[in-house]
């Protein structure tokens, strides 16, 4: 799924792009989680691919990788595993 085209993944989800990238408070809002959520994710390693601009502390996401980083999650079945 992850190898989806941009408007295949917007469709999917039914989002509309905003022809930016998102800082961790619109990816948190998208994902339905707090945002510290996000600070996790990137801690850890788990979340969507993001940047941060050399000498700053702010965090972009792409929002393309946003949603195959969803799209990656998919399952037919609550026993299937997740593919890695």
């Amino acid at each position: 799924m992850t190898d989806s085209s941009f408007d295949q993944l917007c469709e999917l989800f039914a989002y509309t792009p905003k022809g930016r990238p998102l800082d961790s408070e619109e990816v948190a809002a998208l994902l339905c989680v707090h945002p510290g959520t996000m600070a996790q994710y990137r801690l850890r390693g788990i979340g969507p691919r993001h940047f941060s601009p050399p000498g700053t502390r702010r965090v972009w996401y792409a929002e393309r990788d946003v949603l195959a980083w969803i799209a990656s999650g998919a399952k037919r079945s609550t026993s299937e595993q997740v593919a890695a």
